[in-house]
């Protein structure tokens, strides 16, 4: 067996319990790229918000953003962009209006939401305490708050421009709820049932993500590989909730995470520990020093 490259979500996955990217994961990164294995960074995030994390570590690696709508190489050059069309944007700003719960609109530029940025912050907390359960309700305020210079939010009144303007590419549309998770199963089966071009995700219990159908991180990372003439036994991934599921069902060797949620831990080939246990610090370990894949 030859792994070649190792792909790992963020956010419950790389990030540890307080959302960075500890010591431990960061030298076994560099460890891994001095030894000549690839590593990969598939995220959720934004290029902003989350490859500016990896940057402050220090490591330079291809980034795949917005859960596959864009993918850059290691020296950030633009792969490609999977953006979602103006009918179907128009079609999701009505459903939007439907349900009326909290929702946004990230494009190339900047993050759209037509809700206050009380409500915003309100939501995006909520998100991110159902991912880092330990944190207290004053940590997460704290991060999520010291966070929002890497977001360009902007509080709009009506999303129309967004079909309306050709310049402008949505690249993916997210709803988050606070305490009413029924209703994303409800706004899912709207989606799936009317915008088939369209892929439903999630990176929490609290949210759901939309994307272009092609904008998936299974098809982004299978791209990467074929680019670098990888096959799916070469590579490994790793994540922890439904937006990896499709990478976690690619590659031969997968790799859920001990907090994931339990449809990715049946899409992974593996189990492995905690990101709170710095899991992907342990898996770049076992391969490197040339242990089974398999956690005792």
């Amino acid at each position: 067996m030859s792994i070649k490259l190792i792909v790992t979500d963020m956010d419950g996955t790389l990030l540890n319990g307080t959302m960075d990217i500890s010591d431990r994961a960061t030298e076994a990164i560099y460890r891994a790229q001095e030894a000549g294995l690839e590593f990969a960074v598939a995220t959720g995030r934004t290029v902003k918000s989350g490859y500016g994390m990896v940057k402050e570590k220090g490591i330079t690696c291809p980034f795949i953003e917005l859960n596959g709508a864009r993918m850059f190489d290691a020296n950030e050059e633009l792969q490609f962009t999977r953006a979602i069309d103006n009918d179907e944007t128009k079609a999701l700003i009505d459903i939007m209006d439907k349900y009326g719960i909290h929702n946004e609109f990230y494009t190339e530029d900047a993050i759209y939401s037509s809700h206050s940025m009380e409500e915003y912050l309100k939501s995006f907390k909520a998100v991110f305490q159902s991912i880092n359960r330990s944190l207290s309700d004053e940590e997460v305020t704290e991060m999520v708050t010291n966070r929002l210079h890497d977001f360009n939010i902007q509080t709009v009144d009506d999303y129309r421009f967004l079909y309306q303007n050709p310049k402008i590419k949505v690249l993916k549309a997210i709803f988050n709820t606070v305490d009413d998770v029924a209703v994303l199963g409800q706004i899912k089966a709207d989606i799936e049932s009317t915008l088939t071009n369209l892929i439903v995700t999630s990176a929490s219990s609290k949210n759901i993500e939309i994307n272009n159908k092609k904008a998936n991180k299974g098809q982004a990372v299978s791209e990467y590989a074929a680019m670098r003439g990888y096959k799916p036994s070469e590579v490994i991934t790793i994540g922890d909730n439904i937006n990896d599921v499709t990478m976690l069902q690619w590659s031969e060797h997968s790799y859920a995470v001990s907090n994931a949620h339990d449809q990715a831990k049946e899409a992974a080939t593996y189990l492995a520990p905690s990101h709170e246990e710095d899991a992907v610090a342990q898996i770049i370990h076992r391969v490197l020093d040339g242990k089974s894949l398999r956690f005792a």
